[in-house]
This record gives C-alpha cells, sequence and structure tokens, in this order.
C-alpha cells in the first residue's frame, strides 16, 4: 500500500509511549497530484508532533518561526492560515514569506484534537499537543532558489553538481 501521509506512526507513538512526546516522523509519500514546478505526486515528508502538558497553540507557531529562521535564514518569516483538518483543532496551514515578498505554502499544522489524544490513549484533560507535516523537496527547493522542484528528480549531473 501507498501512503499519503506519515501520520499513520503519530497514533501507534501515542499508544506506545506515554507523554512527554517530541517526535519528527520523515517519510516517502504517494499523492494523486498533478505535477507542477512546486507539486510531486511522490514527495518526501515530514511530520511532527509534540505532546505535553501545557502546550499552545503559541507553542506550534513559535515553533514554526524558529524552524522557518534556522532553515532558510533571516529573510524568511511564516504565517498560519486558518484551515481544516479532522485530527486537529484549530487547524492551520503555514505558509513562508520570502526575501521577494511572496508567499509559498509549506504544509498543514494544528493543535491535536481531543480525540486524537482519546484514541491514543491519552488524556486531553492532561495533556495537549500539536503536530504538524510539510514537504521537503519543496523546502529544499525554495532554500536553494530550485525553480522547478522537478529538477530534483530528473537526474541531470549538471543540476545534481551544484550540491
Amino acid at each position: 500500500m501507498l501512503r499519503t501521509h506519515t501520520s499513520p506512526v503519530q497514533i501507534r507513538v501515542m499508544q506506545t509511549i506515554p507523554p512527554p512526546i517530541y517526535m519528527v516522523m520523515p517519510g516517502r509519500v504517494f499523492r494523486n497530484e498533478t505535477t507542477d514546478a512546486t507539486h510531486l505526486a511522490v514527495f518526501h515528508q515530514i511530520e511532527g508532533l509534540v505532546i505535553d502538558r501545557g502546550i499552545t497553540l503559541a507553542d506550534l507557531a513559535g515553533t514554526i518561526e524558529s524552524f522557518t529562521k534556522a532553515f532558510f535564514g533571516d529573510g524568511f518569516t511564516s504565517r498560519l492560515r486558518p484551515s481544516y483538518f479532522p485530527f486537529t483543532e484549530p487547524s492551520a496551514e503555514f505558509d513562508i514569506r520570502t526575501p521577494k515578498g511572496d508567499w509559498l505554502e509549506l504544509g498543514g499544522c494544528g493543535m491535536v484534537h481531543p480525540n486524537v489524544l482519546r484514541a491514543g490513549g491519552i488524556d486531553p484533560e492532561e495533556f495537549s499537543g500539536f503536530a504538524f507535516g510539510f514537504g521537503i523537496d519543496r523546502m529544499a527547493k525554495e532554500r536553494h532558489s530550485i525553480n522547478d522542484v522537478r529538477e530534483m528528480y530528473t537526474n541531470d549531473i549538471r543540476f545534481l553538481e551544484q550540491f
């Protein structure tokens, strides 16, 4: 079976490891997508999960912003836009703003829904958490100023030698 997300790891972790949980899950995912300069049908995704006492949306926003600065540099900032995902509440999509002023969507995030915590055997009255997921390929494209994400998979030695 081809997976569309790396999320199934999260529930297994919640069922086997007691909080606090701070983890990252990378993996290759498969989507029924039309490919273009910023989208691939097969790409690498990374998801994060934090569950602990007192975790808030401000912790999520701070984590996203800290990551943005560390990975992309000082010319980049992040923002959260309201969205809907059934496993988080509230939910958001997060974007980065490039030094040119363009906004680029990187992924989705939100506070782990209390029902998801319960399904993982965690008491939502005692613990809260956040989750996020984004495409690694799109991040690399932006960080290295690659015009088209598909270039990373052409096996053109002239392109690959740049890295």
